[in-house]
């Protein structure tokens, strides 16, 4: 059993909701799992058609530091990185989207990482994505225009955290909003099979706590 967080509960620090939880300690690994999702209120997710998903997830640490321009970060394991992009991928599929190239002028990209450090921060550099999102070069960035996004610290290594972006509205200082944040805490602890069928429990109720996705 995983702690669900909706859009519409500020938190401060993921980890001392889910150390409340278990005041007695979990007996299973899963149940530390936690869920959380936030997104732009005012923002028309039926009106958009189309998405794309990179073909790597990238790994966000203290050893993989953005830096030059064609910097290339550190990637998260095939066998993990595969079950997060299916999860994603299926649940945009069932929600009514079409997936498409990040080169076909998709309405929505999603942005999967998995971060290795104990502070979690949701502003990490645009450089993790210059390898991958289409046209904007120094200067670009992405921001949370109608929601504000907790700071999160000390939080367990491998939580992923997914944002969806809208690329058709880019504003005038090259920032590109984020519509839609999920956070999965505490993933990728156990064996390789039990990481992936935890990683689609997930992400899948990560998107099932989201209902406005829906077309």
């Amino acid at each position: 059993m995983f702690k669900k967080i909706k859009a519409t509960v500020t938190i401060a620090c993921l980890a001392m909701v889910s150390i409340s939880c278990f005041p007695d300690g979990a007996e299973y690994i899963d149940e530390l799992d936690i869920v959380y999702t936030n997104y732009e209120d005012s923002y028309n997710f039926k009106s958009k058609n189309t998405f794309a998903l990179p073909d790597k997830v990238i790994k966000v640490d203290q050893e993989n530091i953005p830096g030059e321009p064609g910097f290339e970060p550190e990637y998260v394991s095939p066998a993990y990185s595969a079950a997060i992009l299916a999860s994603i991928r299926s649940n945009m599929r069932s929600l009514g989207y079409t997936e498409v190239t990040s080169t076909a002028d998709p309405d929505l990209i999603i942005l999967p990482a998995v971060f290795q450090t104990d502070q979690l921060y949701f502003y990490y550099d645009w450089w993790y994505w210059s390898w991958f999102y289409p046209g904007w070069g120094p200067g670009w960035g992405w921001y949370y225009p109608g929601y504000y996004p907790p700071q999160v610290t000390r939080i367990r290594t491998g939580s992923v955290i997914m944002q969806m972006t809208d690329p058709k509205n880019q504003n005038a200082s090259d920032q590109i909003p984020v519509v839609w944040t999920g956070v999965v805490n505490g993933l990728l602890e156990g064996n390789v099979d039990t990481i992936s069928a935890r990683i689609g429990t997930t992400i899948n109720q990560a998107f099932e706590q989201s209902p406005y996705l829906a077309k």
